[in-house]
């Protein structure tokens, strides 16, 4: 991804590459030299992960990505905490929402977790929050970033337009949502140009793919080692009950805007997901991570209310 020679589709997702790359090429040489040595040297990340294998050439930037990406699961638990605490109106609900979010996002990851995810995440948050207090400037302003970032932007852009309609009137509303989604696809365009030489297609087909895992019992009982525990991984079957079951009990608390923005995210990203994406990769359905994340948190609002009765 550094040197711009991994194939398409995830060349396109230049944001955190091209970030690290420049802040390391703005370190004045003799300290950049230091620096590379005591990393090395160090060893920080390969003594914790065993599979970690950092090119020394590019030791600076594997760090800055790693801190980064760090930076970006902080800041979309703070994010999700202020959105959560606003739409259920409880700030212990909203800070044990987005407590169980960072708990639960390795589950998010695993079958082929990359480091553009967690960035996908915050700035779906971000835009989520914006949407919700009727920032569309700030919309407009993080939304060429957050499509450099990964091109799954641009749909979770048009699961806005329930939320738009709580501020603007349809005109104005769909104005907005377009205006957005405009911006997205000319910055996504601009990025695919680039690299239209690069090896590899714009998506890959996994329909029938999906076909064939949907039939094996396997599939839904994959396991995993998450905290060190053997956990379930993909569409392990015993959390997709869960899921539905949080989804059956708390839907009823979402108002009509927010079930509109669960509603077209499903649509969108169940037509992406069995399109393109392998099969029980559940990183994939990230438009629905918003929906989900507040559905959980009246969920437990629920559970705690009970308690206290």
């Amino acid at each position: 991804m550094i040197e711009e020679t991994a194939k398409r589709p995830f060349i396109h997702r230049q944001l955190l590459p091209q970030t690290v790359k420049y802040i390391a090429s703005s370190i004045p040489e003799q300290s950049k030299e230091k620096l590379e040595t005591k990393l090395i040297k160090g060893a920080y990340i390969e003594n914790r992960y065993a599979q970690a294998k950092i090119p020394h050439k590019y030791v600076i930037e594997y760090y800055l990505m790693y801190t980064l990406c760090f930076l970006a699961l902080f800041t979309s638990i703070w994010v999700l905490r202020s959105l959560l605490c606003e739409i259920v109106q409880d700030k212990v609900v909203g800070t044990l929402g987005a407590m169980l979010f960072a708990l639960i996002f390795p589950f998010f990851e695993v079958l082929g977790g990359y480091y553009y995810d967690i960035i996908e995440i915050m700035f779906m948050f971000i835009a989520a929050r914006f949407a919700l207090r009727g920032n569309w400037l700030g919309l407009l302003i993080i939304t060429p970033i957050a499509e450099a970032n990964k091109e799954s932007f641009l749909f979770f852009l048009a699961t806005l337009f329930p939320l738009a309609r709580m501020h603007f009137p349809l005109k104005k509303a769909a104005t907005l949502t377009l205006s957005t989604l405009f911006i997205a696809g000319i910055t996504y365009l601009y990025i695919r140009q680039l690299y239209v030489g690069n090896p590899g297609d714009m998506a890959d087909w996994r329909i029938r793919d999906h076909m064939q895992a949907i039939f094996e019992l396997s599939s839904y009982f994959y396991t995993t080692s998450i905290y060190g525990l053997p956990l379930g991984e993909g569409m392990f079957l015993p959390h997709m009950i869960c899921v539905i079951y949080i989804v059956r009990k708390a839907w009823n608390h979402l108002t009509s805007a927010w079930k509109g923005h669960a509603k077209i995210a499903l649509v969108i990203n169940g037509i992406l997901y069995f399109m393109f994406v392998l099969p029980n990769e559940i990183r994939d359905l990230s438009l629905l991570y918003v929906s989900f994340m507040i559905l959980t948190a009246f969920f437990i609002r629920d559970i705690i209310q009970k308690s206290v009765r």
